[in-house]
């Protein structure tokens, strides 16, 4: 039969034949090219990324304001006493400290009284307003304005306790805005000019023309508005009243605002006073001294005596502040506590809110107990007082030899993983080609790499450190660098640190060539990424050139087997003829 000669599967295994021949032929080669392209994309992105980290490393030995070679360590003989940390910026040398006060908060406590018991002050539902005031640190004040309300929900039987009288107003203290609000004003201004808004010392001017006070407020709502930390609002009382109500979004910021250049802030009611939050001034605390009583305390928030409390005063006929006994207006009563109700008032003298010390036998006061205005770069913490008979700190400020030594070697890390890496990938392997061999751009680092490794820097005589040799690190060409005399490396940055940065960080050293010569490998449009995108189009391209050729591939396969078919159909014909014939 003649279907016996060329079955279907015979067919089916010609043109699978076929089509792996023309594979071979055609496709393969295409696909061993994509991958190469592939692979060299793969280890272009990984040079880049670890490029990148040895710019960042590299880059911190030349910065100009915070240097490898400028690490600072800040030493206390007795950090009991007296602890110290440093920065690029500090300056060297040895300080004598004796510490002998520390600052503290001013702090203010109310009367104690019987927490369940009704409070003889708050007696129905209401508001109730006071202010609070407080030094800012600079000679001047800070205002906070505080409303309390009290509802009908928190009285029971007609009474509210003592105890939810301090809670009501530790909240009220709590939910405080740095508020500034104007007067409800109609009608129009003639008064053209412009006001400055100071957020915690940043100063915005705005301006204002004459109209209508509805849209003068207006364009200063919007031109406040658009300051980040500040919001302003129009206030409508719905009967052609309007008024202007300034916010700051941060509790710690104060708010300020003058400078008037015509008489708008006049016209409206608006002071120069520091507005700022109530918890941003003091911190409100309740708390039970003994068993069923309840007192009250307000702690300033910064310690010192240019951040004391200097007014808590009821106002508009309030009694908040009068129902624990702390309506104190501006007097500084002592408080004392007695057997029976304690006396409300502050628990410290001025005198001694102020940090004191003597420091290299100079006596200094400061607000805090963090002292960093004293020794450029250096922050100074006191943190208890001594005796007559404990000995003097001892602070020194030196270099950093420790730190420095980890940069150094965090410097050979990074440049042995770019070094190596690529000395890896440019290795042929059991006549396997590396996927860098006779790369240009790879070449042209590891030539880099070698030549700063060995060649003496420029511009540095031979008797001075001018090599990384001088100072104990070798290279060598697989591994790349390495500390090979410990000695060396560690005399060379006790005894000629300024020699060892020239090494690094003068015009021709080591860390500025190496900066400047892989900064154009890197970025956007540095010569890997471009690199990376012709590999992109070759990738491209050659995945399209697979498609066609598998596309014509199989199209030829299609063509071949219906030939095939059909000669095995002409073949079946003919043979039926010849039976046919062979009958007659």
């Amino acid at each position: 039969m003649a279907s016996e000669l060329l079955s279907a599967t015979d067919i089916n295994n010609l043109i699978n034949q076929y089509q792996t021949a023309e594979s071979n032929r055609r496709v393969k080669p295409l696909s061993t090219r994509k991958t190469n392209y592939e692979t060299l994309n793969t280890s272009y992105s990984d040079i880049i990324s670890k490029l990148s980290s040895l710019k960042t490393v590299t880059s911190s030995f030349t910065s100009s304001t915070n240097s490898v070679f400028n690490y600072k360590l800040g030493k206390s003989s007795k950090t009991d006493f007296v602890e110290v940390s440093s920065s690029s910026e500090s300056a060297t040398g040895s300080f004598a400290l004796r510490v002998n006060q520390l600052a503290k908060s001013d702090l203010v406590l109310s009367k104690d009284l019987d927490l369940n018991a009704a409070s003889t002050a708050i007696t129905v539902p209401g508001t109730h307003t006071f202010t609070l005031k407080g030094g800012d640190g600079s000679g001047d004040s800070l205002v906070s304005n505080v409303e309390v309300k009290f509802e009908a929900a928190d009285f029971d039987a007609g009474v509210i306790t003592n105890k939810k009288v301090m809670e009501k107003i530790q909240t009220a203290i709590k939910d405080n805005k740095g508020t500034i609000s104007s007067n409800s004003v109609s009608g129009s201004s003639a008064s053209v000019g412009s006001f400055k808004i100071n957020l915690n010392g940043l100063e915005t001017e705005i301006n204002y023309t004459a109209g209508t006070y509805d849209e003068m407020i207006d364009s200063i709502v919007t031109q406040v508005n658009s300051i980040s930390g500040v919001s302003a609002e129009k206030v409508d009382d719905g009967g052609g009243n309007f008024s202007l109500k300034f916010n700051t979004v941060s509790n710690s910021n104060f708010l300020k605002i003058s400078g008037d250049t015509g008489t708008l802030l006049s016209e409206l009611g608006i002071t120069s006073e520091k507005r700022i939050a109530a918890s941003g001034l003091v911190t409100a605390s309740v708390f039970s001294p003994e068993s069923l009583k309840t007192q009250f305390s307000f702690t300033a928030k910064n310690s010192g005596y240019d951040y004391r409390l200097t007014e808590m005063t009821d106002t508009n006929g309030g009694s908040a502040l009068a129902s624990m006994g702390l309506n104190l207006g501006t007097s500084r009563s002592s408080y004392l506590q007695d057997v029976g109700e304690d006396t409300p008032g502050f628990v410290y003298d001025t005198s001694i809110l102020n940090s004191k010390f003597e420091f290299n036998g100079i006596n200094i006061e400061r607000s805090s107990n963090i002292v960093s205005d004293l020794v450029d770069g250096t922050t100074i913490s006191l943190k208890s007082t001594m005796e007559a008979s404990d000995p003097e700190v001892s602070v020194t400020v030196d270099t950093d030899a420790k730190k420095i030594k980890e940069k150094i070697q965090e410097f050979i890390e990074k440049f042995n993983q770019t070094y190596t890496y690529i000395r890896e990938k440019q290795k042929s392997i059991e006549g396997v080609r590396g996927t860098l061999a006779s790369d240009a751009t790879a070449d042209s680092i590891v030539s880099l790499f070698r030549n700063l490794s060995v060649t003496p820097v420029e511009g540095i005589d031979s008797t001075s450190i001018n090599t990384l040799s001088k100072i104990g690190i070798s290279f060598n060409s697989n591994d790349g660098l390495e500390i090979t005399d410990g000695s060396r490396f560690d005399k060379a940055i006790g005894n000629s640190l300024d020699q060892v940065k020239t090494l690094f960080n003068s015009p021709k050293g080591i860390a500025t060539i190496l900066v400047d010569r892989i900064t154009p490998y890197l970025g956007g449009d540095g010569y890997l990424s471009k690199a990376q995108d012709n590999f992109g189009s070759m990738i491209k391209n050659t995945s399209e050139s697979i498609e066609r050729a598998e596309a014509y591939i199989e199209k030829s396969a299609s063509t071949l087997r219906q030939k095939y078919y059909k000669m095995v159909s002409q073949y079946a014909q003919l043979m039926s003829n010849q039976r046919m014939f062979s009958s007659f």
